[in-house]
């Protein structure tokens, strides 16, 4: 039987065949790497103050010390986590500390919603005696804090004379160093009288609420307790809620401006702006339909 010849255009299309698909292999596999390479550069945590700050450290007592805070001289953190006003210690009691002008004071509680904060004088920290420490006047740089509402001032006078001058209904207070010691209201009527007869007078910030003026122990106790303060600073919300982390960076005149820290780059408000085109979004609507796993951003 005799065998029949092969059609010359089936075997011209099977030689076509035969020679487009590895270059169709070809041309999708570089386009595969390419796409991968962009979907990777930007789905990537890249930034390296990202990858530094991202992780909220503290000083062993829970509270995340983040924007505008942040705890020096660690390798975890450095300045541009958070602000260079705004320095944190860690005392041997693992707990937040600053300084205000010359004096120390512990950090209670951080509230990062309102920028507020409960702080004490450190010495009340510090010390397990009883008695008054001798503490000086705050002095706060405004342009970093201010008082927050409904606080009070309690007046502590130091080395006052036991003249016959001095009302004789006052209650005096053991100091640390053997003098006595004074602590009344700013609205007290007696203080126009004792002010005179004391030869040293301290403003000490008090919760309003917290002062009675009953007993030493209570005195003692709402000085230890502290007052509010309310920190001066960028508003980080916008930054967090985009995903970023708050911090600063450099600028080209040498001073230091709010930075929004983002996986891929730093920022100047937040890391994404609603409506802009996002190849990692587009890259994840496709993956999401195909089988395959998103970005990871955490």
């Amino acid at each position: 039987m005799p065998l029949q010849s092969e059609d010359p255009e089936m075997k011209e299309a099977s030689f076509e065949a035969t020679f487009v698909s590895p270059i169709s292999s070809m041309i999708s596999l570089i386009c595969i790497l390419f796409f991968s390479f962009l979907v990777r550069k930007s789905c990537g945590v890249d930034d390296p103050h990202f990858l530094r700050c991202r992780v909220p450290q503290n000083c062993g007592d829970g509270q995340n010390i983040t924007f505008p805070f942040f705890i020096q001289g660690t390798q975890q953190q450095n300045y541009y986590c958070g602000h260079p006003g705004f320095p944190i210690s860690c005392n041997i009691n693992g707990q937040p500390t600053f300084t205000i002008v010359d004096s120390n004071y512990s950090i209670h509680k951080i509230f990062y919603q309102n920028q507020t904060l409960r702080v004490s004088n450190a010495i009340f920290s510090n010390s397990n005696t009883d008695c008054i420490p001798f503490i000086k006047n705050i002095s706060f740089p405004l342009v970093r804090f201010e008082l927050a509402p409904k606080q009070s001032n309690l007046l502590l006078l130091y080395n006052c004379s036991n003249s016959s001058a001095l009302p004789g209904d006052l209650q005096f207070y053991d100091g640390c160093y053997g003098e006595k010691v004074l602590a009344l209201s700013e609205e007290d009527p007696k203080l126009e009288d004792v002010s005179i007869e004391c030869k040293t007078r301290v403003v000490a910030p008090v919760e309003a609420a917290a002062y009675g003026g009953e007993n030493h122990d209570e005195i003692r106790g709402v000085l230890g307790n502290g007052f509010w303060l309310k920190w001066k600073a960028n508003d980080c919300s916008n930054c967090e809620d985009s995903g970023g982390i708050c911090g600063s960076m450099l600028d080209n005149n040498s001073n230091y401006r709010f930075q929004c820290f983002c996986a891929e780059r730093p920022h100047h408000v937040r890391c994404s702006i609603p409506g802009q085109f996002s190849l990692s979004i587009l890259f994840s609507q496709a993956s999401a339909r195909n089988g395959l796993s998103k970005c990871d951003f955490s």
